[in-house]
């Protein structure tokens, strides 16, 4: 009996244990998703209002491979958003090109707690390919990845918008 006792008081606690760490579908991290559907010229990717450090950013959401091969090439200016968040469902290693992109970007690489991980500046390649940009990555895996014009990243981490 004090067996079956200590196995059910041990379960009890490890349940509570994984609820108060998030073991979601996201590994206990946060979870970005599409809100709606982005505005025109955008509106082949989702939206979503993210929190990075006390700012809360209007954003478009990249999560699919076709999406996150478009990126931002060819654009610009962001306007109305504020950045574009590329969203993995596991850590990656992935690089970014600035091919095809006139807009000078900093990106801001997250783990999936949305802990800042590492980021840089990337500079305009705009009428180059994949082949014949740089080439830019993170030191460290990541979960998301946040492009934003150059000069307005800020730090801190991701989060929800608070309502």
């Amino acid at each position: 009996m004090l067996v079956c006792l200590r196995v059910i008081i041990a379960s009890l606690v490890a349940a509570a244990l994984l609820g108060a760490c998030g073991s979601g579908g996201n590994g206990g991290g946060i979870r970005i998703a599409s809100s709606r559907q982005a505005d025109p010229p955008f509106d082949m990717f989702g939206e979503t209002r993210l929190a990075l450090g006390d700012r809360c950013l209007r954003v478009l959401v990249a999560q699919t491979q076709d999406q996150r091969v478009q990126g931002l090439r060819d654009v610009q200016s962001l306007a109305p958003y504020d950045a574009m968040v590329f969203v993995y469902a596991n850590d990656t290693d992935v690089r970014f090109t600035m091919a095809n992109t006139p807009l000078p970007l900093d990106i801001s690489f997250f783990d999936k707690n949305g802990k800042p991980v590492d980021g840089t500046q990337m500079t305009p390649c705009p009428t180059g390919t994949d082949e014949t940009c740089p080439i830019y990555g993170s030191k460290r895996r990541f979960r998301y990845a946040l492009e934003q014009a150059a000069g307005a990243a800020g730090g801190g981490a991701i989060a929800s918008c608070a309502s």
